[in-house]
């Protein structure tokens, strides 16, 4: 397999939580990071860290439930990255409502940055990849495949990007880009909770956060992916073992048993 480093890396919703962690996994093995979010210290915070520990990492503040700010992204990424390869789909947001609650800002919010933003910049910044071979890695979670309650929007935006990961592996088939969707399989710290607040936490629910740096080795494999394996859907804490014990091309032979999902006729 494939390594990752000396390749540009987009990586979204990288200023804390799932996203930093994936930020510094992929550094830590050698990628150049273009890191984005909306909170410019939490951004700031993720980047200096990659960068005191000997990585490469460029930072652009965006708004991506904007049009203009998704934009602005592809158009930074496109002109810098020169060898970009993998785009990490992670950012989002989650503000639980009953059904009863739910307004149109709140679900166009959830969409614009949950769905839309994945799936313009993959648009925006696919041809990069076609050219090159790549991999796009899209976020889930347990909500696009299950429902949970107070989170209708949450769980629509969800079950959307399990579809466009499935619908793009298609358009892509027979391709060099791979694209898979990913869940973490841990604890963590929730994705509605900023640096400030999770740090004021009281110990015992700190305690329980795992530190998602940890499936790194399952973020590094599907970032190295060339078409190989495509239009799957991984539980990151899952795959991470799977590899401890197998390795990359054992993974590879055995995906039909890692995976929780594999696309009829693949690998």
């Amino acid at each position: 397999m494939r390594v990752v480093k000396g390749v540009d890396i987009l990586v979204t919703g990288a200023g804390r939580g799932l996203g930093r962690g994936i930020a510094r996994a992929l550094a830590g093995a050698g990628a150049r990071v273009w890191l984005t979010a909306e909170v410019e210290h939490e951004l700031e915070w993720t980047a200096q860290g990659i960068r005191d520990s000997g990585g490469e990492a460029e930072v652009c503040v965006a708004d991506l439930s904007r049009a203009d700010g998704r934009g602005r992204l592809v158009r930074w990424v496109g002109a810098g990255a020169v060898d970009l390869r993998v785009i990490v789909n992670n950012a989002g947001v989650l503000e639980r409502r009953s059904v009863e609650s739910l307004d149109q800002e709140h679900w166009d919010r959830t969409m614009r940055v949950n769905l839309e933003a994945p799936v313009f910049l993959t648009c925006g910044l696919l041809p990069a990849l076609q050219r090159r071979g790549g991999s796009i890695v899209n976020i889930s979670s347990r909500a696009g495949v299950e429902e949970f309650p107070a989170q209708t929007a949450y769980c629509a935006s969800k079950f959307g990007i399990e579809a466009f990961t499935r619908c793009l592996a298609l358009e892509l088939a027979g391709s060099r880009v791979s694209v898979n969707a990913v869940t973490p399989g841990i604890r963590l710290k929730p994705t509605s909770l900023t640096r400030r607040q999770a740090e004021g936490a009281d110990e015992a629910t700190r305690a329980r956060w795992e530190d998602p740096v940890t499936l790194g080795p399952a973020f590094e494999f599907l970032a190295a992916l060339r078409g190989e394996v495509t239009g799957c859907r991984f539980d990151a804490h899952v795959l991470t073992q799977a590899l401890e014990r197998w390795g990359t091309e054992g993974v590879v032979g055995r995906v039909h048993e890692v995976a929780e999902y594999v696309p009829e006729g693949g690998p």
